[in-house]
């Protein structure tokens, strides 16, 4: 962990205990320096004057907070270079790009602030401090799970001064993941659900030795998955509810609830007639002054819950019911993630979004809503990239004007479905 990273855990072990009334003044006022340098420093904040509901002259009012548009994921791709600021606090450098891995959508980029990293640091190690653990090394993470362009894409190990994260090949065979995971010998694994799942059915947990916590994120977590993994493996598990544009959104408390990140976004709370049904998340994360995303929704949905009474600063969410991803089967029965690059998708046909249904084993169909009609040739390049990550023997590219999946019902649509 960094020293900033130490600092921000030790800042949030203290705020946690506050009560909401202190807490939520707070919060306010870094809403409000966020809005303020939006408006100033970043394009589509300044032209449309979409935050002047907030503003009365200079006057900052939060009363005003809901008559802002809600920033969909569509509207935020469609914008993503008025979203970047033309300059940032100088104590949130350095900054780095990301994207999104596409869940509920396009791949979004973004540029991250170091203060962002910093937070996201502290918080889960306050997830490991919960279970009475301490820093974890060495850590294995899932490239697929990183918001970080250059490792999600090169795959290379991110060192730094701090310790190192060894990132596992998400597109290899499940039995050659394994070996990866045995060799580099983690504490902490951070990876999806279902590709831990994966591990389990290929070596029965074996490559687990030795592990003390594994944060499960990027999707919404399985009961029947949840189940095959506590079979095989003992340790620790922690459900981190958390998108790569705007970080950790809620980490499953040790009662297990999922504690809301309250040091690190403001999250919209539903009437309290609506908290037992899934309702839109819509957040709004302090330190991206680089992208801000104010009242953004990712395309997800959660249902809240009542909040512990052991940690009265930070309110809670029963579970997430968005964000359901399925791995492909083979033949043998063996799962496998589709290695589908978004970056060369986009660059042969511009798209808003796409969702991969396995009808069979040889037959796959894309669903996806082009931009603009796309060619013969684009089409068969499309083809071919899928018949490649996948060995499908038949693809079929199904050109929608939207994507509504009856099947998610209350939820974000799924980008993977399995038929099998």
């Amino acid at each position: 962990m960094t020293p900033q990273g130490r600092q921000m855990f030790e800042t949030f072990l203290k705020t946690q205990a506050m009560p909401r009334e202190v807490v939520v003044p707070y919060q306010h006022g870094l809403l409000e320096k966020l809005c303020r340098h939006a408006r100033v420093r970043v394009p589509f904040y300044r032209d449309t004057g979409r935050l002047d509901p907030l503003f009365d002259g200079d006057r900052f009012d939060m009363a005003g907070w809901e008559q802002v548009p809600v920033l969909t994921r569509e509207e935020a791709y469609a914008n993503r270079l008025g979203l970047a600021a033309s300059q940032v606090p100088a104590f949130m450098a350095p900054l780095s790009p990301g994207q999104t891995t596409g869940s509920t959508g396009t791949p979004l980029p973004f540029i991250r602030t170091s203060i962002s990293r910093y937070v996201s640091e502290g918080l889960t190690e306050r997830a490991l401090a919960w279970r009475g653990l301490k820093s974890l090394k060495p850590v294995a993470m899932s490239k697929a799970v990183t918001g970080d362009v250059g490792s999600r894409e090169g795959g290379e190990p991110l060192k730094t001064r701090h310790g190192a994260v060894h990132f596992v090949d998400f597109t290899l065979a499940p039995p050659d993941q394994c070996r990866e995971v045995a060799q580099i010998r983690p504490r902490l694994i951070i990876s999806y659900p279902n590709i831990v799942h994966s591990w389990v059915q290929v070596d029965g947990g074996a490559c687990l030795s030795g592990v003390d916590a594994i944060v499960l994120t990027g999707e919404t977590c399985r009961d029947e998955t949840l189940t095959a993994i506590r079979a095989a493996y003992k340790g620790h598990l922690i459900n981190l509810y958390s998108c790569s544009e705007a970080g950790p959104v809620a980490i499953q408390g040790p009662k297990g609830d999922m504690k809301v990140c309250e040091e690190n976004l403001w999250i919209e709370e539903p009437p309290v007639a609506k908290r037992a049904h899934p309702h839109p998340v819509i957040i709004t994360p302090y330190y991206a002054h680089a992208t801000p995303l104010i009242r953004y929704a990712p395309g997800d949905y959660a249902i809240w819950g009542k909040p512990d009474k052991a940690t009265p600063g930070l309110r809670s969410l029963e579970r997430v019911t968005g964000r359901l991803r399925n791995m492909f089967k083979r033949p043998d029965g063996s799962l496998f993630w589709p290695n589908l690059s978004g970056v060369k998708l986009m660059k042969i046909a511009a798209h808003t979004h796409r969702q991969l249904i396995q009808e069979n084993f040889e037959r796959f169909v894309l669903r996806i809503v082009f931009d603009a009609p796309a060619s013969d040739e684009q089409l068969g390049q499309i083809r071919a990239h899928i018949a490649e990550v996948t060995g499908a023997k038949e693809v079929v590219v199904d050109a929608v004007a939207a994507i509504a999946d009856n099947r998610t019902r209350g939820k974000s649509y799924e980008n993977f479905i399995c038929l099998i």
